[in-house]
This record gives C-alpha cells, structure tokens and sequence, in this order.
C-alpha cells in the first residue's frame, strides 16, 4: 500500500488530483476577471473566488508532490516534469493576488471611484489569471501528450473491437 501521495484506492493520486487543479484554477481565472473588471461583483463573488483560487493553488502543490511520487514509479516525462515545478508557483502568486485583491476591494464603496493602486492591482489579477490558465493548459496538455502520445500515434480508431462484437 502507497503513501497518500503515491496511491489512493490503488490508483495513482497524481491522475486523481490533477483533475482538481485543471478546474479550479481556470474557474478561479475566470471568476478573478469578473471581480475585477465588474465592481460589484466583488462583494458577491469575491470571497468564492478566493477560496478557489486558493484551493487551486493547493490542489496544484499536492499534483506536483503527487505527480514526483508516479514519476518515480513510471519515469520523468519531459517537458511536463519542469511545467509541473513551475505550476504550483504560479497558481500561489495568482491566488495572493485574487486574495489581497478581494480584500482591498471590497472595503472600496461602489460609488467613489478606486484609488489608483486598486486598478494597478485588478490588473495585476488579470495578468496573473491570463498567466494561469495558460500554465495550466500548458501543463496539463504536456502531461496528456506524455502519457498518451505514443498510444494514438500508434493505434487507430476500431482497432480494437467494442465489447459484445
């Protein structure tokens, strides 16, 4: 029987988890954009969007623990080993921000207008979940492509016959 990291119900944790990451993170981007560029959106949406935000994030460490622990197991795909490093990292800047964001700018009432330091910020916010979706995509894309390249590449469709055929 594995770790937590290595195995969960017999199956590897790292093909589990990264499934958490690949939705919060970009369903955190998307909600970091709408309280951002919709003032008020920030006192309805704000705090969700943080905690996904930083749930992502956390998914995103526990896929890069996970995903050394299967690596070990069935080897080190490049380049998806070194996107892996780079993800949860940028997943935590992103979910700082979100965070640091919703704090600031829920105490800004909707009828004065936002310092300029909050606009710098909610720009900030947008670079970082533009920058996060695309590492995740990045990522995720790298590790499919490790995993399953060389099973399409070498096989077509009806190769194998459906059940009950």
């Amino acid at each position: 029987m594995g770790t937590p990291l290595d195995t969960i119900f017999g199956l590897p944790t790292h093909v589990l988890i990264v499934h958490a990451t690949v939705v919060l993170l970009p369903v955190a981007a998307i909600g970091a954009l709408v309280i951002t560029l919709r003032r008020s959106s920030i006192h309805r949406l704000g705090l969700a969007v943080s905690i996904v935000a930083v749930l992502g994030a956390a998914a995103a460490w526990i896929s890069r623990l996970s995903g050394g622990e299967l690596a070990s197991r069935v080897g080190y795909p490049e380049p998806h080993i070194e996107y892996g490093r780079n993800l949860p990292i940028v997943a935590t800047v992103f979910a700082i921000l979100v965070v640091v964001y919703w704090l600031f700018a829920r105490g800004v009432p909707g009828n004065r207008s936002r310092p300029w330091w909050l606009m710098v910020l909610a720009v900030a916010v947008i670079v970082a979940a533009v920058g996060v979706t695309v590492a995740t995509i990045v990522t995720g894309h790298s590790g499919s492509e490790a995993v399953w390249g060389a099973i399409i590449e070498n096989t077509r469709p009806g190769q194998i016959p459906a059940p009950g055929q």
